[in-house]
């Protein structure tokens, strides 16, 4: 190449470096509809620490609970499927990474032609090998094998900050999923605990219902005897047994609930069925003393699927100053570097079988402008469409937030009364059963007193479970369970 066409290459980098780079408009998070300052309506203190900056193993304290999630984090196909896709994403990066620098080859060959006779480049051959100044060695054999080996580069110059943003836009892509990975973690972690306390409940209604029956069958009893001495009639010993035998349809139908929550708790921690080892529901504690949940302005920097639109939306916003850098020219350099002979013995011997190239290109778009429009368009639709998803996501998770809070506080409420109505229902079992025995009390006082008292205890349980599942959905929508 001589001294002119360097001087043409630098004149052209020089034209295009004085242009004004493209100007990407982005969609700013400063201008979305940020979450209150607080939590309208609620009682529960929570401006310092964040309920979700607990460690999972920390907040469960349940050894048991502990192994199974640990477990499902192992095996569970959903948290595999989207680690395999954080992978995709880094392969993604890595490339974009990559896009920046030079394109090297080595290149090696070799090939066999001839030129036909009547032929333009056979007639050009055969009269410069029958040409006096055509040395013997440097002659074009007939066939000929041309032996080839170097180097070849293309490198685009990233004038416009294309490749730039290109990188950029994969490393967001990359951060969005792994918030994905985060997010399908802390659901899982959140679905065990679930079906886990959804277990131990129904052991615990298991339970409660056998020692109902078991009085139950002692009143039946009873007024069996009565009835043999003339005290009672028929109707009482039906209505006994009647009472008894919907009590027991009752733990049937509990202890059908019971295996398929332990086999859904099998495809959960993604194993097939075993013996799950589980602590009572009187044992399991996981309700802080003082539940603190944060700032409504946390949820911005802990819930993964907010992180991930924010990382989406930031995607969006260089795709399109990709995009409008289509209107731009690019500007590539390319050569290439060897040794190229018809004997393989000259190949590298010989400085005379050295070849190279260098040049430059420009390329601009005339007639696909309409369609690098449409992209450019269709690249700013999709960023609008990014941020609405993320002020939806950060609503969305500032109403799920409230929402959860509401249910935990009105479930302690209920706990609380629940758990005086089951001891004034038990208390007037006892008294129902005592005054029958001394007939101060017929058949329907004692049936009604041993309904009540089973529909109460039953009632606390489910209250019991679902107060810990409140809480754990709770830690959940604040972004826990997601750090290690």
């Amino acid at each position: 190449m001589n001294r002119n066409s360097y001087q043409y290459i630098v004149l052209i980098l020089l034209v295009l470096s004085s242009l004004t780079a493209c100007k990407v408009e982005k969609a700013s998070l400063e201008n979305i509809k940020a979450p209150p300052s607080s939590y309208q309506d609620t009682q529960l203190e929570g401006d310092s620490t964040n309920l979700a900056m607990v460690q999972w193993r920390s907040f469960f304290a349940d050894e048991h609970l502990n192994r199974l999630i640990e477990k499902g984090l192992e095996n569970n196909q959903e948290v595999a499927k989207t680690l395999a896709n954080i992978r995709i994403a880094r392969a993604a990066l890595s490339r974009a990474k990559m896009g920046q620098l030079p394109e090297l080859n080595l290149t090696a060959g070799s090939s066999v032609r001839k030129f036909g006779d009547y032929t333009m480049d056979g007639v050009g051959n055969d009269d410069t090998n029958l040409s006096s100044t055509v040395p013997e060695d440097k002659r074009i054999p007939k066939p000929y094998t041309d032996f080839m080996v170097g180097a070849e580069f293309n490198w685009e110059l990233d004038i416009w900050g294309k490749l730039n943003m290109r990188k950029k836009q994969a490393l967001s892509e990359y951060m969005s999923s792994v918030e994905m990975g985060n997010l399908a973690r802390t659901w899982l972690i959140a679905e065990i605990a679930k079906n886990y306390y959804n277990i131990i409940g129904l052991d615990e209604e298991i339970e409660t219902l056998l020692a109902n029956i078991a009085f139950q069958e002692q009143a039946f009893e009873l007024g069996k005897s009565l009835k043999n001495a003339g005290k009672e009639s028929q109707l009482s010993i039906d209505q006994f047994e009647a009472l008894m035998l919907n009590s027991k349809g009752i733990l049937v139908r509990k202890r059908r609930e019971l295996k398929q929550a332990e086999l859904n708790l099998s495809y959960l921690i993604g194993t097939y069925p075993e013996n799950i080892q589980r602590e009572s529901l009187s044992e399991v504690n996981v309700l802080p003393p003082v539940l603190e949940i944060g700032l409504p302005s946390t949820l911005l920097t802990k819930r993964p699927d907010v992180r991930a639109a924010e990382q989406t939306l930031q995607a969006n916003n260089l795709e399109v100053g990709i995009a409008r850098t289509a209107f731009f020219p690019t500007f590539n350099l390319y050569g290439m570097a060897g040794f190229n002979a018809f004997d393989f013995s000259k190949l590298f011997l010989n400085p005379a079988s050295t070849v190279y190239q260098i040049g430059g290109g420009l390329v601009a778009p005339v007639f696909n402008r309409s369609r690098i429009k449409a992209a450019f368009e269709t690249a700013k639709a999709k960023q609008k469409v990014a941020l609405y998803d993320y002020e939806q996501t950060v609503l969305g998770g500032y109403l799920e937030v409230l929402g959860l809070v509401n249910e935990y506080q009105t479930l302690k409420e209920e706990l609380t009364l629940k758990t005086d109505e089951v001891l004034v229902q038990r208390r007037s079992v006892d008294n129902a059963n005592t005054m029958f025995k001394v007939g101060y009390a017929d058949y329907l006082d004692v049936i009604n007193s041993q309904s009540n008292s089973l529909a109460s205890e039953l009632d606390y349980i489910e209250l019991k479970v679902q107060q810990l599942q409140s809480i754990v959905s709770l830690y959940r929508a604040l972004g826990g369970g997601w750090e290690e």
